[in-house]
């Protein structure tokens, strides 16, 4: 995928991308590199937990000792009590003696009650001195717990900065200019006239000092190792400022020497360091980015306490991702924006972003779920004159992972339906014979192909007529995202439930099912699982095969690899799922298709997502 990214960025060198542009001065970039900084204040801070965790021991090995004093004092006070009781009724019978006779010697008797009185109240004495020192121990011990809970979340508000401050280093090692010159060195055949041997010369010295510019962008940043392992993700976006041939020539029988030297410069887009470093990216997002950074200066400044409670017995609750466990739950938090969450199962999770800047205590109300379909249920709803809505497969919520190699979990926060299969040439035509609707493709624009690896615009195609013989069970092509969301629209309005094309999240999960390799299956296309180009279908590089010609995944959901690619809602136009018409690898889960969303194309189709 990276060489033909780089591939592409050679045939287009255009006098219009040579457009000058300032580049971010190195001489900016601070001597005192705040990532440094940071890693020695987590340094600090982790020794001042580790030496805090001890404190926190002794203190709890105090309360312990103490706890045990307590019981010692107990079993000593039990038995004190038995020897006053047996003294007191040996005194009380040589009273009785006294009465018969005058001359009873009371001493003895009455010395070890004496003594059996006085070791009693001085076991009771202790017993009050040792319930004062626990409950001083107690607070001491719970004292050392909160500061324990903040130094962790202080720890954690620093690793966060860390992130983003490596985020930023990236960002300004990664706009970078230099002037590099390059040899190369290619056979040219007897058949080849001088032209087009020094065209082929310089076109392949040229590919040669784009990849020698990338491989020194990467060489040069500072997490140069990490970069690297990620590098095939990301788009450098090099252009070439200016460039020229020092020197060429023939050297040998056949051997044409091309000497160039070429100013470059490269212009990643906004995600690439978080793709590079393997970060969320909302790391890379400006916005959220400055807001983060005001924040964390903010709860470096002033903490807050918040008490959760809620109308049920449990639940748990959930902050930022950290479970706290049940209700009722007191808490000190930085001052600024949190995500609540008090779930329980049956009933409908109370979640809330919240900014929290004064003590508070926060009231979550659990009510009761009416009739919630189950992850895995399938269902359609009903249309006019007795049609059905696309079948629908239910997805559950809760913790998934997408991305590449599965690396970055995702949380799903509320249940979801998708359709089981892409909308099928059918189903579409229920739509248009009830709305007379008119699509892109139909109105004039036509419908791309791929013809010998080319687009080519066929403007007498749309999805009655994509190039190739379909069935009514076939998924609907020549599609642009308009269309698809003219019928999710339909649909809505038709049922009264909520239609729409599936975000990027929806669709991986529903198509991983779950797993974490590069297929549902496995990360080998293998032969006659999925109808992409060359992988051994009666349909590949030919046509669009019948949905559900091929197993559902184990969520129930058929063709999330290869036939079609699916539109997919997102910030940028985007189809998720290869085609029949596409390499096996494109039909990975994690593989995205970025398009314009005015393009229909006779290998791009769609299926909708309901709420639940």
């Amino acid at each position: 995928m990276k060489s033909n990214r780089i591939t592409a960025l050679v045939f287009a060198l255009s006098p219009i991308l040579l457009s000058s542009q300032p580049l971010a001065n190195e001489a900016t970039v601070a001597t005192n590199d705040p990532v440094v900084a940071l890693e020695q204040k987590l340094a600090d801070k982790r020794s001042e937990i580790s030496a805090h965790a001890e404190n926190l021991q002794t203190q709890r090995d105090k309360l312990e000792a103490l706890l045990t004093e307590r019981e010692t004092l107990a079993t000593k006070a039990i038995e004190l009590e038995k020897k006053r009781t047996q003294a007191q009724e040996r005194l009380d019978e040589q009273f009785r003696r006294l009465i018969e006779n005058p001359d009873t010697d009371l001493t003895q008797y009455r010395d070890d009650y004496q003594v059996a009185w006085n070791a009693l109240k001085e076991n009771q004495a202790a017993t009050l001195v040792n319930d004062q020192a626990i409950s001083e121990q107690q607070r001491i011990v719970e004292g050392e717990n909160r500061q324990k809970q903040l130094l962790v979340s202080t720890l954690e508000n620093l690793q966060e900065a860390k992130k983003e401050a490596r985020v930023k280093r990236l960002r300004q090692e990664l706009t970078f200019a230099d002037t590099i010159e390059v040899v190369h060195t290619i056979t040219c055949s007897e058949s080849m006239t001088l032209a087009a041997c020094a065209n082929q010369g310089k076109t392949l010295t040229m590919q040669k000092a784009v990849n020698t510019f990338q491989s020194q962008v990467l060489d040069n940043v500072t997490e140069s190792t990490t970069a690297k392992l990620n590098a095939n993700r990301v788009s450098f976006n090099i252009h070439v400022m200016n460039s020229n041939v020092v020197d060429s020539g023939f050297s040998g029988t056949n051997r044409y020497i091309t000497r160039m030297q070429a100013e470059m410069r490269s212009q990643p887009d906004e995600n690439a360091a978080c793709k590079l470093l393997d970060f969320a990216e909302r790391y890379c997002v400006e916005e959220p980015f400055t807001t983060a950074k005001q924040a964390t200066k903010q709860q470096a400044k002033r903490w807050v306490n918040v008490k959760i409670r809620s109308n049920r017995y449990e639940d748990n609750v959930t902050i930022n991702g950290v479970t706290y466990g049940s209700t009722p739950v007191e808490i000190m938090l930085p001052a600024g924006q949190h995500q609540l969450t008090v779930e329980k199962p049956g009933f409908e999770a109370y979640s809330r972003q919240m900014y929290m800047n004064k003590d508070s205590e926060i009231w979550a109300n659990l009510r009761e779920q009416e009739n919630r379909p189950k992850p895995g249920k399938q269902f359609a709803d009903k249309l006019s004159n007795n049609h059905q809505a696309p079948k629908m497969v239910v997805i559950g919520a809760g913790q998934y992972r997408v991305g590449y190699e599965a690396q970055q979990p995702v949380l799903v926060d509320q249940p979801f339906s998708i359709a089981a299969t892409p909308v099928t040439v059918k189903q579409f035509g229920e739509f248009v014979a009830a709305t007379g609707y008119v699509t892109d493709a139909e109105e004039g624009q036509g419908c791309t192909t791929l013809m010998n690896g080319e687009s080519k615009q066929m403007l007498n195609h749309h999805w009655r007529k994509p190039g190739f013989d379909q069935s009514e069970n076939s998924p609907v092509v020549c599609i642009t995202k308009d269309d698809a969301k003219a019928y999710s629209d339909w649909l809505s309005k038709q049922t009264g439930f909520d239609y729409s094309l599936p975000t990027e999240v929806q669709w991986e999960v529903a198509a991983r099912a779950g797993s974490e390799s590069d297929y549902w299956w496995g990360d080998d296309i293998g032969v006659g699982n999925a109808n992409t180009g060359w992988s051994g279908t009666v349909w590949s590089n030919k046509s669009t095969s019948p949905v559900g010609s091929f197993p559902a995944n184990p969520f129930g959901v058929y063709d999330t690899a290869g036939n079609v690619w699916e539109w997919a809602e997102s910030q940028a136009p985007v189809a998720r799922g290869g085609a029949w018409s596409f390499s096996p690898s494109s039909a990975r889960v994690a593989e995205r298709l970025e398009l314009k969303s005015d393009l229909s194309a006779n290998y791009l189709g769609f299926r909708v997502v309901r709420n639940i």
